[in-house]
C-alpha cells in the first residue's frame, strides 16, 4: 500500500462520524413523534474481532475492533441502521520475513434490517440486515484510501430488561478497492462483535 499524508484518514473518519451523528439528530424527533410512548430507537455499543479473507488477508491479519450503531424502527419488523466499525489489523507476513505495516480498516454502513424473530414470550430476537456504505484503508502512518462497499449480516439480541439487551452482530463487508492501492479489487472483511443494545 502506498504511503502519504495521514491527514486524509482523520478527515474521512471525522466526516463519517459527524454524518452518522447528524443523521441521528435529525431522525430521532421524527421517529419519536410517529411512535410516541414506545422505545423505537436503539443504540448499539460493540467490541469484537474483524477478519480479512481472500487477497486482503495477505496484507492484514485479523484484529480487534470497536463499533457503534444507531437503529430506527421505520415500520413493523423494519429498521433503518447506521453502523460504524473501526478495525485494527497487524500487517501481513512478508515473503522475506517480518510483517508489513499495521492497517486500520473502518466501516461505515447504512442498512435495512428485517426482524425475522421477535416474540413477546421470548427474550431472543433476530434481525437480518443488508446495506451499503464506504470503507477506509490506511497503513500505519500512511495515506487513507476510501472505497464504496456493501454489507450483509445479522443481529441477535437477548433482552435483559425493558430497554437493555445483549447483542451479537456477525457481519460481512466487501469493499470495491483498487489493486494498485491495496493489492486487490475487492476486499472482504468480516466484523464479528458483541455488546449491548439500549432502547430509548
Amino acid at each position: 500500500m502506498r504511503c502519504g499524508s495521514g491527514r486524509i484518514e482523520g478527515r474521512v473518519d471525522l466526516l463519517a462520524v459527524l454524518a452518522l451523528v447528524g443523521f441521528a439528530v435529525l431522525r430521532v424527533p421524527v421517529v419519536s413523534a410517529q411512535m410516541a410512548g414506545t422505545p423505537k430507537v436503539a443504540l448499539d455499543l460493540r467490541g469484537g474481532f474483524n477478519v480479512p479473507t481472500f487477497t486482503i488477508a495477505d496484507i492484514a491479519k485479523a484484529g480487534p475492533s470497536v463499533g457503534v450503531g444507531l437503529n430506527f424502527n421505520l415500520a413493523e419488523r423494519v429498521w433503518l441502521i447506521g453502523d460504524a466499525d473501526f478495525g485494527f489489523h497487524s500487517g501481513g507476513d512478508l515473503p522475506g520475513g517480518g510483517e508489513g505495516p499495521d492497517l486500520k480498516v473502518n466501516h461505515y454502513m447504512l442498512k435495512i434490517g428485517y426482524q425475522v424473530l421477535d416474540r413477546a414470550d421470548s427474550r431472543l430476537a433476530l434481525m437480518l440486515n443488508a446495506g451499503a456504505g464506504v470503507m477506509t484503508f490506511a497503513a500505519d502512518g500512511g495515506r487513507a484510501f476510501t472505497y464504496p462497499g456493501i454489507n450483509v449480516g445479522a443481529k441477535l439480541t437477548y433482552r435483559l430488561g425493558n430497554r437493555v439487551s445483549l447483542l451479537l452482530s456477525p457481519q460481512g463487508d466487501i469493499a470495491f478497492t483498487k489493486k494498485a492501492e491495496v493489492g486487490t479489487t475487492n476486499a472482504w472483511v468480516w466484523p464479528f462483535s458483541a455488546g449491548l443494545r439500549v432502547m430509548f
